[in-house]
């Protein structure tokens, strides 16, 4: 199963350390909104590139040039496929996975048919954790499949920032029943 990886260009340390904000959604604001939308966003439709955002960091403060003291979470949309857990359906995975334990990891997966929304999980909380996942699964009917992500860390005391949280689109596959 082949993993669609979210990175993010913007985000160092020393923004972190500087107390900046953690990018969120590849557009430098923080997704405070953790729902998907009921349709694919503007641009992000059938052959467009994935959604840049999906990673955050923080930095333990007054440890600007130990990069230990910075943790750095990225998040994971997998390509929907056909379940092999429950046949009939199709299911998308996301993880988070972070450089250090952190105190707790939020998220929330969705499934979009044909740039339609067509599940999403509840929001999943994993406590003193360094990964998380979570998955949305809908029954099964040929279309153009496409996962999408959201997910908050908070950082351990002394970090700045305090959370970080992302969002993100994974890349479209066509899924016959």
């Amino acid at each position: 199963m082949r993993v669609r990886r979210m990175t993010v260009a913007a985000s160092m340390a020393v923004l972190a350390l500087l107390g900046g904000t953690s990018p969120a959604t590849g557009r430098g604001a923080e997704a405070t909104d953790p729902s998907a939308p009921a349709t694919v966003p503007s641009g992000q439709g059938r052959g467009a590139l994935d959604d840049p955002g999906g990673a955050v960091e923080a930095g333990k403060a007054g440890s600007d040039a130990d990069a230990a003291a910075v943790i750095r979470c990225e998040g994971q949309v997998q390509r929907p496929h056909n379940s092999t857990h429950v046949p009939g359906t199709v299911n998308v995975v996301v993880t988070v996975s972070c450089t250090a334990p952190v105190p707790e990891i939020t998220t929330r997966a969705a499934l979009y048919k044909n740039g339609q929304l067509v599940n999403q999980s509840s929001l999943r909380t994993q406590p003193n954790t360094r990964t998380a996942q979570n998955n949305a699964a809908v029954r099964c009917s040929p279309g153009n499949y496409r996962g999408w992500m959201y997910f908050k860390v908070v950082f351990p005391p002394g970090y700045n920032p305090p959370t970080g949280s992302a969002n993100g689109l994974g890349q479209e596959v066509p899924i016959s029943c």
